[in-house]
This record gives structure tokens, C-alpha cells and sequence, in this order.
């Protein structure tokens, strides 16, 4: 039997062609069975949701093999799904979370296709928007982050708590993109490390600390060719390594010559790494995390930028 994954129903918009095969499971005997409920190309219709409602019906699957053509249809819809009024902002959250740990995955992982930087910052687009006009947003958002650290899940947990502390700061929805696209690429340059000094679980040497620190350069090279990426983007690429007393990599740049992106950056960056479960050390709670950053790590950040976070994690539930 092929391998076949759940979908939410939730997730399909209305009027929409849906490009794979979906399908119902049943039980015969105890044995599941999948039932073909529309093809792929198949327009979902109203009367199709009604089907599934009247059935309650709140799963369908598709094949495993065509899970990646349903996660470009949830990329592609993203605009659709967010503003639709019937889904729950803890629906449209678990969506906006997919959709950028898949696209991160896929640009980390094929990168010889290069950055699609107009996909990032369509994403970076929508959620700005969902995040501005969403008061559910911010605790939603935060209960779906992961916790098992990736290179690609933590660019979206930065991408995603650098959203949302850009609101809190009073961004505007042009610095909300550019912040939110910079956090979501900063690693970008890791794919010109070695996949096992990346993903080693023990100390690193000097020799591999040193392939690691070229990443932000890496990735500013990788990307400044782009049209549309903007340089206060490029700016948390280059400086989220920085520390405020000037001892972070690569210039070694201090205080107010880090830009506000870096900064805010720095310290996400940091935040999310250390409540995240790593291979050679347990995940801490966010109370824990903050008191070792504030006592071991005092010199990498802005004081006051420090502060505002710990005011702005004060207003949430989960990490």
C-alpha cells in the first residue's frame, strides 16, 4: 500500500483547482482503506466542502509522494486562505508555519536553483498582513513554532517572533517585509557549510568554527544580486552574528553600527537556538532562557532592545 499523509480540510479553498489526487479514509475490517474523493485538477467547489461537512469529514489524504504539490497549492492560495473568514486564526497560523518551513526547506536544500526571493517575499507579505489585522495572531503563531532545532524551522521561528516583535515595535507594514524576509534567509548562507561540521553534535574546532563564520558573508553574496531584496534585508544576512560590544563576526561592528534589524536579530537568534532541543543540550523554557542570556551573554545584545523583548515574550502564552 503507498504511503499516504493527512491534510486538514480546512486547508483547501473554495474555487480552487487542486493539482493531487485527495482522498477519504475508511476502515474495512479493522484495515484502512483510501477512497478517491477528487482527482488531481479537479476544481473544489462549495458542494464538495458541503460533502464533507454533511460526512464530517475533517481529513483527507494524499499520496506521500504528491505531499509537495499540495504544500506549492497552500503556498500558491496562501493570500486566499488567510483572508477567509470561515477558517480560525489557529487554522490560518498552522498554514502559515507549513508553508514557510516547506519553502525553507526547499531553498536550503536546492539551492542550485537558486532563491526564489519573490516566493519568500510573498509569504513574508501575507503573514505581515494576517499579523496587522489578526489580534490572534501573535498567540497563535507562537503555540505553532517547532522546538526541535533545524536549520530551517529556526529561520522560520526568527522569521516568524521577528514579525511579530516588529509589531510590537511599531513597525510599518515596508519595514514589517524587510525585517520578516532577512530573518526567514539569514542562514542561507549555510549551504556552502559542510553537512557535517552543520549538523555535528559535539564542540565544534577552530578550523570548523571558522568555515561556519563565513556564512553570513556567504549569504550576502548569494543574494545582493537579487533585485528585490532590500538592504536592510541584507543587513540581518550580514549581522546577526554581531555583538553590541563588537567581539561577534564578521566585521566585528559595535552599538549603533549594527542596524536595528541586526540587533533585533542578535537577539532572536539566540532566544530561539537555546529553547529549541539541540543534539548536545535540552531545549530551556523561555523564563530560563532569557536569565542565561541576560547573565552569560549580556555583551552580545542592546540593553534596551533586550528589554523589549522580554516586555514583548511577556505577552505570550507559549514560546
Amino acid at each position: 500500500m503507498k504511503d499516504f499523509l493527512a491534510i486538514n480540510e480546512s486547508t483547501l479553498v473554495e474555487d480552487t483547482e487542486v493539482d493531487c489526487d485527495l482522498y477519504i479514509k475508511s476502515y474495512v475490517n479493522g484495515n484502512p482503506r483510501y477512497v478517491l474523493f477528487s482527482h488531481g485538477g479537479e476544481m473544489f467547489r462549495g458542494e464538495r466542502r458541503k460533502q464533507l461537512i454533511e460526512s464530517n469529514i475533517k481529513k483527507l489524504y494524499v499520496y506521500a509522494k504528491s505531499y509537495k504539490t499540495f504544500n506549492d497549492y497552500q503556498e500558491q492560495n496562501l493570500k486566499k486562505i488567510l483572508s477567509d473568514k470561515g477558517k480560525s486564526s489557529r487554522e490560518k497560523s498552522t498554514i502559515v508555519y507549513s508553508v514557510a518551513k516547506n519553502l525553507t526547506q526547499e531553498l536550503l536544500n536546492d539551492s542550485k536553483s537558486g532563491v526564489k526571493v519573490e516566493r519568500v517575499s510573498s509569504w513574508v507579505e501575507n503573514t505581515v498582513d494576517y499579523i496587522l489585522h489578526d489580534e490572534k495572531a501573535f498567540s497563535n503563531l507562537t503555540r505553532v513554532t517547532a522546538h526541535d532545532y533545524q536549520t530551517y524551522t529556526h529561520s522560520v521561528n526568527l522569521s516568524v517572533l521577528g514579525l511579530l516583535f516588529g509589531k510590537h515595535l511599531g513597525l510599518g507594514p515596508d519595514s514589517l517585509s524587510s525585517l520578516g524576509t532577512g530573518m526567514i534567509l539569514h542562514d542561507i548562507g549555510k549551504i556552502e557549510v559542510p553537512a557535517n561540521i552543520l549538523n555535528k553534535s559535539g564542540s565544534l574546532t577552530s578550523d570548523e568554527f571558522e568555515i561556519v563564520k563565513r556564512h553570513p558573508v556567504t549569504a550576502v553574496n548569494f543574494l545582493s544580486k537579487e533585485d528585490n531584496i532590500s538592504e536592510k534585508s541584507l543587513n540581518i544576512l550580514l549581522q546577526h552574528h554581531e555583538n553590541y560590544d563588537g567581539t561577534g563576526y564578521p566585521n566585528g561592528i559595535a552599538g549603533e553600527e549594527i542596524h536595528l534589524f541586526g540587533r533585533a536579530a542578535r537577539i532572536i537568534d539566540v532566544y530561539d537556538a537555546i529553547t529549541s532541543n539541540r543534539a548536545y543540550r535540552n531545549a530551556l523554557k523561555p523564563f530560563s532562557a532569557l536569565v542565561e542570556m541576560k547573565n552569560t551573554m549580556k555583551n552580545c545584545f542592546d540593553v534596551e532592545l533586550f528589554k523589549e523583548f522580554i516586555c514583548f515574550l511577556g505577552n505570550s502564552p507559549h514560546k
